[in-house]
């Protein structure tokens, strides 16, 4: 019998917003039915940076970080999750790294090189960025704001909250000394949603891991002007690119 609270649990985690349709204009590419990308093409010869969003967001509400990257000279694109935007389906851990995997395909056939790409994952698309970075191939790796896993998410937020109700792991953690390529952790002091002390134990384990901890940011201001997120991002693109 499914525990009564399992539903209530798995809102938490996927809390999509409604979907507006303009705000990504001419950039949406339907990679197949059902799967969705935001795609600003990088100039010739130049980086692209996939962004695995948060749980919070869409490929909508993320148009304008496209705008702040391509702005610098970088590709940007952002496969959508199952159930978010205009994706139909039911976003699950093993459904939203489908959809990311397609998405990835995609570009590659599309004629971007793994080899000039950086995977940016942001909160929740902090996990799902890191299970694709270990199919190989990528320049460098971008963890902002990440968790060491929901479950201790959810520890941290609801005590005594039976593991059996977390609807995905998302577990980080576990995965994170096979990441043998260049990353950057970037998290706001002040966010009050995911500890700081997460990232910290990710660098700890990362093996090529540099830590940033940006003063006076939040979990939703870290990319406000003037924003070092942003600036070290690119820093870090041009670097293992």
């Amino acid at each position: 019998m499914r525990h009564p609270l399992r539903p209530l649990t798995r809102r938490l985690v996927y809390p999509a917003p409604p979907w507006d349709p303009s705000a990504t204009a001419d950039r949406l590419v339907e990679v197949d039915e059902g799967t969705h990308l935001l795609h600003v093409p990088a100039p010739v010869g130049g980086p692209t940076v996939v962004y695995l969003h948060g749980n919070g967001s869409d490929i909508g509400t993320i148009s304008p970080l496209a705008d702040l990257v391509a702005a610098q000279g970088i590709g940007f694109a952002a496969p959508e999750y199952p159930g978010y935007g205009p994706s139909p389906g039911r976003p699950s851990e093993e459904s939203v790294l489908a959809a990311a995997r397609r998405g990835l395909d995609h570009l590659e056939g599309e004629g971007v090189d793994p080899a000039a790409t950086v995977l940016v994952g942001e909160s929740l698309g902090s996990a799902v960025a890191a299970r694709l970075a270990l199919d190989g191939g990528w320049a460098g790796l971008v963890l902002v704001s990440p968790f060491t896993s929901m479950t201790a998410m959810f520890r941290a937020v609801v005590r005594g909250l039976p593991e059996r109700l977390v609807p995905d792991r998302y577990a980080t953690e576990g995965l994170a000394a096979g990441l043998e390529l260049p990353t950057l952790l970037l998290h706001g002091a002040e966010d009050s949603l995911v500890p700081p002390a997460m990232s910290a134990a990710l660098a700890e384990v990362i093996p090529q891991a540099r830590r940033v901890v940006v003063p006076g940011r939040d979990h939703n201001t870290l990319w406000e002007a003037p924003s070092q997120v942003l600036e070290e991002v690119v820093s870090f693109v041009r670097e293992v690119t």
